[in-house]
């Protein structure tokens, strides 16, 4: 089930920066002051072929696969995101729904309404 993590690190005059945790899943939620969300990126099949789907308010949609940046045991290097082809949006959508409960309730409704309308290629 996803966690909200505490203290996390904020960027200054950025929006609020939420982040929720499980084995599966991390989800980074930005809140602007009002309390309304201005974009989020759900990362998800986190220990086989990483993937990343992100919306912003400003830009839509992107999918990515991380490259975790290890490229050997020992090696920590940075990830990095690249542009990634058909996204699995029904499945991701389901594990998300599944392992939500810890995430409030107007955050969960507000993803899963934006996950529905992914406008980009999707995995048959």
């Amino acid at each position: 089930m996803l966690r909200e993590l505490q203290n996390v690190q904020q960027s200054a005059g950025g929006a609020k920066r939420r982040w929720f945790f499980c084995h599966d899943l991390d989800l980074v939620v930005w809140e602007e002051d009002s309390g309304s969300i201005s974009g989020f990126q759900l990362a998800y099949d986190k220990h086989r072929n990483e993937h990343s789907v992100s919306w912003r308010k400003d830009r839509g949609f992107t999918h990515y696969v991380v490259d975790d940046g290890e490229p050997m045991a020992g090696v920590n290097d940075t990830p990095f995101l690249y542009a990634n082809g058909p996204f699995g949006r029904d499945r991701v959508l389901d594990l998300f729904l599944a392992l939500a409960a810890g995430v409030p309730p107007d955050i969960v409704d507000f993803v899963a309404a934006r996950l529905r309308e992914f406008d980009g290629p999707l995995v048959p």
